[in-house]
């Protein structure tokens, strides 16, 4: 209501009620305009928030508070609508009436905005880009970060070239230019931008000159702050807020900074190398981590003469392609192969773990209000079963839960860290990339076999259904009102428990 419509509604009003006597003129457009204010800080303070902001939805935790996706669903089951999608890791973000996604086709870094109500793309913009980053294929994508949004602008990274903003109906508003990223060995990026109170926070490590924490106005794209951290050389982690801090978890290490000015902190010490899983922050107020990653510690990979003695048929002293098919080192050959040289030899194979050994897989509580090193005081447990590589883990009501490759769920009691049940099979093989999210008292778990296991939350473990929908799953869903919103390898999938059978 405008001014104009607050004095017409004070005409039709009994201003002897409103003020206890008869106003003048003046004093009703005084009124008027008071009204006029009211009203509309009524009506903005009623707009709703976006339903699934960001990575892991609401408050990066991966629950839907108010929502009551189906149980159960598949290809011909609970289908409200299918979508055909460019190639990408990113996850489905939502507000309002809109989907947003990033992609890869013929070359293209795309970000693509989808109806909720009939799957159509309503409008894609394509981010200009001179260099294209190095990724695995296997493993990684060029359009791997998820989006953000607080309901008026729309954010996205490629590690190719930088954030991009939109407003909603796919305006560009303002570009924040960044070199090509150059990831450890060239694995590709993993990271996602967060945004709070009118901040995107960007976690961006590498081996390039760019490294570092950033803190960008989403008014304007202004850089606001940068901390360097050269130090980090790898990163797949998105960061969360906890405790008037960005936490970020990368290479041993998981540090606080000052959402303000970027100064860190605090830091915990002893984590694993190369992890990839993002912290949680629970309702009990404290920070779960889950840091795993091959060769740590507590679970080592075997020496360089170990595995030669098995897989080294031709006795020259290294692994070839050939010599290491149906091992999954194959895959990584070419990080590996420090040289160059299309072997994997002792020196770079042995060097590599004893860095590695140096980190702890291990799931962990840390309490609020540390400062500087707070590995040995502010630590409430520490379990080292049950940590999973990429999947973070979901702190919903008062456990914690973590799904593992292989297709392995372990359960804590948030308050003390005792296990409630360990490695309990889900019944779905393969590796769990995509996050668990959470709502209605119920837990989706995707495997990239492209089965969503959902279980019952509770102390006992509990399979309510397993659905298959046929095609890889990588993304995290979200969930919002009555929908569950998934991505698989090809297509984005709405399914309502009230779609025709």
């Amino acid at each position: 209501m405008n001014n104009m419509n607050a004095e017409i509604f004070l005409e039709n009003a009994d201003s002897r009620w409103l003020l206890g006597e008869k106003v003048k003129a003046a004093d009703r457009r005084h009124l008027a305009l008071v009204l006029g204010c009211w009203i509309f800080l009524r009506a903005s303070a009623g707009a709703s928030a976006p339903e699934w902001p960001q990575f892991r939805g609401p408050d990066s935790s991966g629950i839907a508070a108010e929502a009551n996706p189906p149980v159960l669903f598949g290809p011909e089951k609970n289908v409200a609508w299918k979508t055909p999608l460019p190639a990408g890791g990113s996850s489905p973000i939502v507000s309002g009436d809109r989907i947003f996604l990033t992609g890869f086709s013929e070359g293209k870094l795309e970000t693509l905005c989808v109806s909720r109500r009939d799957g159509a793309i309503l409008w894609r913009r394509v981010a200009r880009h001179e260099k294209l980053e190095a990724f695995l294929e296997k493993y990684a994508t060029p359009a791997a970060s998820t989006c953000a949004t607080d309901g008026e602008r729309v954010v996205s990274y490629f590690g190719s070239c930088g954030l991009v903003c939109h407003d909603l109906e796919g305006r560009e508003l303002w570009t924040a230019p960044l070199p090509t990223i150059e990831t450890r060995e060239g694995f590709g990026t993993g990271s996602s931008p967060i945004l709070h109170d009118g901040v995107v926070y960007l976690l961006r490590d590498e081996v390039g000159k760019a490294a570092g924490l950033y803190a960008f106005d989403v008014r304007t794209g202004r850089q606001l702050w940068l901390i360097p951290r050269a130090e980090f050389q790898a990163s797949y982690s998105t960061p969360v807020l906890w405790d008037g801090c960005v936490v970020t978890h990368a290479e041993g290490r998981a540090k606080g900074y000052d959402l303000k000015t970027g100064r860190e902190r605090w830091l915990v010490r002893g984590l694993a190398a190369y992890p990839c899983s993002s912290p949680t922050v629970g309702a009990d107020g404290n920070l779960y981590l889950s840091s795993w990653s091959n060769g740590s510690r507590n679970e080592p990979n075997p020496d360089f003469a170990q595995m030669a003695a098995d897989l080294d048929k031709n006795k020259d002293g290294a692994l070839s392609a050939e010599e290491l098919a149906g091992n999954s080192l194959k895959d990584f050959l070419s990080i590996l192969d420090d040289n160059h040289n299309g072997l994997l030899e002792s020196s770079e194979w042995d060097g590599l773990q004893a860095a590695m050994r140096k980190g702890s897989n291990a799931v962990l509580c840390v309490r609020p209000g540390g400062t500087g090193d707070i590995t040995d005081t502010h630590i409430v447990w520490m379990n080292e079963r049950g940590a999973a590589y990429v999947a973070s883990p979901l702190a919903y009501q008062g456990r914690l839960f973590i799904a593992r490759d292989g297709g392995f769920a372990t359960a804590y009691e948030m308050a003390t860290g005792k296990m409630l049940y360990e490695k309990q099979r889900l019944g779905a093989e393969g590796d769990y990339y995509a996050s668990p999210v959470a709502a209605d008292g119920r837990i989706y778990v995707c495997s990239t076999r492209g089965v969503v296991i959902v279980l019952k939350s509770s102390e006992q473990f509990q399979v309510l259904a397993r659905n298959d929908l046929a095609e890889p799953i990588a993304a995290t869903p979200a969930l919002v009102g009555d929908s569950i919103y998934l991505r698989t390898a090809t297509h984005l999938w709405a399914f309502r428990a009230r779609a025709a059978q």
